[in-house]
C-alpha cells in the first residue's frame, strides 16, 4: 500500500481477532462500542469490519456482508411460505400477534426479523442512555415501554414486515436493508 501520510497501526491481526470475538458475542455492538472497549480509532474499526472481516450493518446488527447461495435460497424460499400463508388465511398476521402460529426466521434475517427491526430500535430509543442496577429494573423498564406501544404501532410493523417480503424477493434473497431500494 503505497500511501502517503501516517501508516495505521491499528489494523493488526490481534485486534481483527478482538473485534471478531467481540462482534461474535454481541452483534449489536455499534463501532463506537467496538473503539471504546479496544482503543481503537473509528475508521480502524470500520475497515476491520469491512475489509477484513467482511462484514456490514443490517438493522443494527453486524451480519456477513455476503450470504451463500443456500442461505440466499432459504430466505426466499421463507418469504414465499409467508406470502403464501397469508394469502391462504387472511387472519394470519392477527395470529402471529397472538402467539397462535409459529412463523419460519432465516438465520443472519435481522431485516426480516420484526424484532430485529420494529421492537428492538424502539426499545433502544427509550432506554439509551439508562443505567440498572438490577435484572428487575430492566425488565420493569422494559415493560414499561412494551405498554406504550399501540395496536397501530404493530399494524405498522406488520404491514412493513410484508413489504419486506417483497423486498427480499425482489433482492432474490439478498440482504436489502441500505440499499435504497423501497
Amino acid at each position: 500500500d503505497d500511501r502517503s501520510g501516517r501508516q495505521s497501526t491499528g489494523k493488526t491481526s490481534e485486534n481483527i481477532a478482538k473485534v471478531r470475538d467481540l462482534i461474535l458475542q454481541d452483534r449489536r455492538l455499534t463501532i463506537q462500542d467496538l473503539c471504546n472497549t479496544l482503543g481503537l480509532s473509528y475508521g480502524t474499526c470500520q475497515r476491520i469490519l469491512s475489509e477484513e472481516l467482511n462484514m456490514r450493518r443490517i438493522a443494527a446488527k453486524f451480519v456477513p456482508r455476503l450470504l451463500q447461495n443456500e442461505q440466499k435460497q432459504h430466505r426466499l424460499e421463507v418469504c414465499r411460505e409467508l406470502q403464501q400463508q397469508l394469502q391462504e388465511d387472511p387472519n394470519f398476521l392477527s395470529k402471529v400477534v397472538t402467539g397462535d402460529e409459529i412463523v419460519p426466521h432465516p438465520p443472519y434475517s435481522p431485516d426480516l426479523a420484526p424484532c430485529d427491526f420494529f421492537l428492538f430500535p424502539k426499545m433502544k430509543i427509550k432506554l439509551k442512555g439508562r443505567r440498572f442496577d438490577t435484572a428487575e429494573e430492566i425488565q420493569a423498564e422494559t415493560h414499561t415501554v412494551l405498554d406504550t406501544l399501540t395496536k397501530k404501532d404493530f399494524q405498522d410493523a406488520f404491514e412493513e414486515w410484508q413489504k419486506r417480503w417483497d423486498r427480499c424477493m425482489r433482492s432474490q434473497g439478498d440482504y436489502f436493508e441500505g440499499d435504497g431500494a423501497e
